[in-house]
């Protein structure tokens, strides 16, 4: 069969009519499938976004861009916190990232104890650990806030 015929025949055997020797569309109408992915993403791709996460929340943009001093000073002794919301020293930032990451880190030890469900003096220890490091960080980040307020 010659091309010609063939779009002929195919033109004859749908009820709408199509114009010869060009071919017909083939629409489809179903709903497209979206799902989420199965697997969890890579240890590494979540690594990089909290490490990232707590380098802005802990003011890393900031001190790039206004070099702040790294710590200031009065007469008498060193001040590791600038009394003033809107500003920060260096020290501020790198203390500010290290509470973040100790929650990060205490956060993560509470989940990863429940994967010793049968072994309960490590999920124990474990839970404490998580929960003592939670703690601590979100004491850190309080009493830095007070400090910086008063």
């Amino acid at each position: 069969m010659s091309k010609k015929e063939n779009a002929q025949e195919e033109t004859k055997e749908s009820s709408v009519p199509w114009i010869p020797g060009f071919k017909k569309p083939t629409i489809d109408f179903r709903r497209p499938n979206f799902e989420l992915p199965y697997e969890a993403p890579h240890k590494y791709i979540i690594f990089v976004i909290i490490l990232s996460t707590i380098f802005i929340l802990a003011g890393g943009i900031y001190d790039i861009a206004e070099n702040p001093l790294p710590m200031g000073q009065t007469q008498s002794a060193l001040v590791p916190v600038f009394q003033s919301p809107s500003e920060q020293f260096l020290i501020e930032s790198l203390i500010a990232a290290l509470f973040f990451g100790l929650g990060a880190g205490g956060l993560f030890m509470i989940r990863y104890s429940t994967r010793f469900a049968y072994d309960v003096r490590t999920s124990i220890t474990l839970l404490i650990l998580g929960i003592t490091l939670t703690i601590i960080a979100a004491g850190g980040t309080v009493i830095m806030y007070d400090f910086k307020t008063s």
